[in-house]
């Protein structure tokens, strides 16, 4: 009997050490869980307050209205006299585009420096578009292609003065 109380008693203490690692990866389980569900709560609260704007003035981001602050079109404005040209291609008849261009400028004080440069500008705007060809003059998208490479170039020509925009005052293809 006194063998049998000894080996319940052993047994009683297994017990008691498995019972006690099983407590101790419950506890894991439970630190790591509860830091898992905190971090996903924080990043959920930070992720709401940035895009409620309220995180704003802490992160440095400016404020605007929507009506176009931030990146101003010019204000001034150089008229390009009218530019026509025979279009690239291999066709047999020959095909004309006549462009009249305006450049916006930022301050008025570059319009000097533009007209002095007037020549170069033709130049290089006829220069990329003699090599053009009649079908990549149709649509919408192919002008506003067309708008982009212009004031690369004309940017190009008058490197240090800042060009804002290149608009379209007449287009046609004959």
């Amino acid at each position: 009997m006194a063998e049998e109380e000894r080996s319940e008693e052993a047994e009683d203490v297994e017990k008691d050490g498995e019972g006690a690692e099983h407590r101790g990866v419950g506890y894991k389980k439970l630190i790591l869980i509860l830091v898992a569900v905190t971090v996903v709560l924080l990043l959920l609260i930070s992720g709401g307050l940035f895009l409620s704007g309220l995180l704003d003035p802490l992160l440095g981001v400016e404020n605007t209205d929507g009506k176009g602050g931030g990146a101003e079109h010019g204000r001034f404005f150089y008229k390009l006299e009218e530019v026509t040209l025979n279009l690239g291609g291999d066709q047999q008849k020959s095909r004309f585009f006549k462009i009249g261009l305006t450049i916006a400028l930022m301050e008025e004080k570059d319009i000097p420096n533009v007209e002095a440069l007037a020549p170069r500008i033709i130049d290089n705007v006829t220069a990329y578009l003699r090599e053009l060809k009649p079908a990549e003059l149709s649509g919408s998208a192919n002008f506003e292609r067309l708008r982009e490479n212009l004031l690369l170039r004309v940017r190009a020509a008058v490197a240090p003065t800042p060009v804002s925009d290149i608009l379209f005052h007449s287009a046609l293809v004959q």
